[in-house]
């Protein structure tokens, strides 16, 4: 273990996690078909955000974001633990309680697209940041809502999240 970095191991943990919700979502889609994997791929990937995200809190000791600012630059350090070769995104705050997040570079999409289910697969990344929403105490609305992959559809990848404080 010592002749690999700390971010090379890390990398190796990612990769393993990310082969296992390839395979995962491929035999539920086999054995149940597609539509119930989206479902429950979508199900899995926000219960899996919470858990992240109150494991993260926890480790550092975060309580809940009270600004759209705070929220983000949670999400932001979250993303650059859980992934941070995953994805590229850009972060717009749009005002007091709303942002947009556009993704750039997917690599859902580009697996889909390399297993041939890119017409019929529902995105499960959004999934995974209203996961960490609901962790943070927050409640949103996502728009648009969560369906089949923007990029697949020919558009471009953004979603705008509108958050209420408590």
């Amino acid at each position: 273990m010592e002749e690999l970095s700390f971010n090379e191991q890390k990398g190796l943990l990612i990769k393993g996690w990310m082969s296992h919700d390839a395979r995962w979502f491929m035999a539920v889609a086999e054995r149940f078909g597609i539509e119930e994997a989206n479902r429950l791929n979508q199900k899995v990937c926000r219960e899996l955000g919470k858990v992240e995200m109150k494991r993260f809190m926890k480790a550092f000791g975060l309580l809940p974001p009270k600004t759209v600012d705070e929220h983000v630059r949670m999400n932001d350090a979250a993303i650059s633990l859980y992934g941070p070769d995953l994805i590229e995104y850009e972060i717009k705050v749009l005002d007091h309680q709303s942002y947009e997040m556009r993704i750039k570079r997917c690599f859902a999409h580009e697996n889909v697209v390399r297993a041939g289910i890119e017409d019929q697969h529902q995105c499960g990344i959004l999934a995974r940041v209203q996961g960490w929403i609901d962790a943070q105490g927050l409640e949103h609305e996502l728009a648009p809502p969560l369906g089949k992959c923007m990029k697949v559809l020919g558009k471009e990848c953004s979603y705008t999240i509108t958050l209420r404080f408590h």
